[in-house]
């Protein structure tokens, strides 16, 4: 995801470039490669938070069946039998 969002930026930029020196057709293409990769990693942005929702509810969901909702208290007693 961050390789696809920092070719974005440098795409961004060679397409700053391109204006700059008025050429403006090949400004376009780089800048609509740029919103491509843009797109993809936003997308994949999107799939890695919804991966790390699953983890955190796994890993929360044998705290569900405790009666003192302290976390610490949850941790400390985890910690302290292994």
């Amino acid at each position: 995801m961050q390789t696809y969002g920092v070719a974005t930026l440098l795409l961004s930029i060679v397409s700053m470039f391109f204006i700059f020196i008025d050429y403006q057709a090949i400004a376009k293409i780089v800048f609509g490669i740029s919103l491509v990769t843009f797109s993809i990693s936003i997308f994949l942005s999107l799939i890695e938070i919804r991966l790390s929702t699953k983890a955190i509810e796994l890993e929360l969901s044998d705290m569900e069946g405790l009666e003192d909702p302290s976390v610490m208290e949850y941790l400390r007693k985890k910690f302290d039998r292994e």
